[in-house]
């Protein structure tokens, strides 16, 4: 069976904004602390998230699953997701729905 070409939301999310991308690293661990409401995924405390999220150009053809969107981005409050590859209205939505600020 072929795999779907493309990445999700959360597949750049987690690459672009991890720990071992940034050449100045705040210390072992360290990144933005984003509550833990709600329940996300252990990989959530550990990545760099700016209230900016920047993902244009990325290669996003889908969202992922909305509840880790929810507890990932809990404090963003402006997201970029031009250029990609988005072609269903419903994938676009689910980040921005997501989005509470």
């Amino acid at each position: 069976m072929d795999q779907p070409s493309g990445r999700s939301f959360m597949q750049v999310l987690c690459e672009k904004y991890s720990p071992e991308n940034f050449p100045y690293r705040r210390g072992p661990g360290m990144g933005v602390h984003v509550p833990a409401t709600p329940q996300g995924s252990p990989m959530k405390d550990r990545l760099n998230l700016p209230s900016v999220l920047v993902l244009n150009s990325c290669g996003i053809t889908c969202a992922g699953d909305e509840k880790e969107i929810a507890a990932f981005c809990a404090h963003v409050s402006e997201l970029d997701l031009s250029d990609n590859k988005l072609e269903d209205w419903h994938e676009v939505c689910i980040p921005g729905k997501t989005l509470t600020n």
